[in-house]
């Protein structure tokens, strides 16, 4: 009968190890945004799985630098091929205008073009943890 036990719990153990060796199966990933080789800032950048997944997303800063989160918990976007789109974030400070956009009417515009997931012509492959993704507008 122990030896039984000791069998139920090895098994419990290596089961317990394999699925944290998974775990939820997303993978870091950053990236910069650009345009005309200077850097976008304020615009959320959406990683849309191509199987229909759920969707990780970023916000740049002022440098164009993001980094993806899965949740509010999670950081990371699963591996596989996702189709990328853009939105302007609007500031509290900016709506209220007690600062510049940080985007003037044009970048908004360009920004714009890459809004609708379904005519995005931004496609990247999500391969391993650490990948980046620099995406220069056009």
């Amino acid at each position: 009968m122990n030896a039984r036990r000791g069998r139920y719990w090895l098994a419990l153990a290596l089961l317990a190890a394999l699925s944290g060796c998974r775990g939820s199966g997303l993978v870091k990933a950053t990236g910069r945004l650009t345009y005309q080789g200077k850097p976008v800032p304020s615009t959320r950048v959406t990683f849309q799985p191509d199987d229909g997944g759920r969707r990780s997303t970023g916000v740049t800063d002022d440098d164009g630098n993001f980094s993806l989160r899965f949740s509010r918990t999670q950081e990371g976007v699963a591996r596989g091929a996702h189709t990328v789109y853009l939105t302007y974030e609007v500031s509290a400070e900016e709506e209220e205008r007690k600062v510049p956009p940080k985007a003037d009417k044009a970048l908004r515009e360009v920004i714009a073009r890459y809004g609708d997931p379904k005519k995005t012509s931004l496609h990247y492959e999500v391969t391993r943890s650490g990948d980046h993704f620099d995406i220069e507008l056009k």
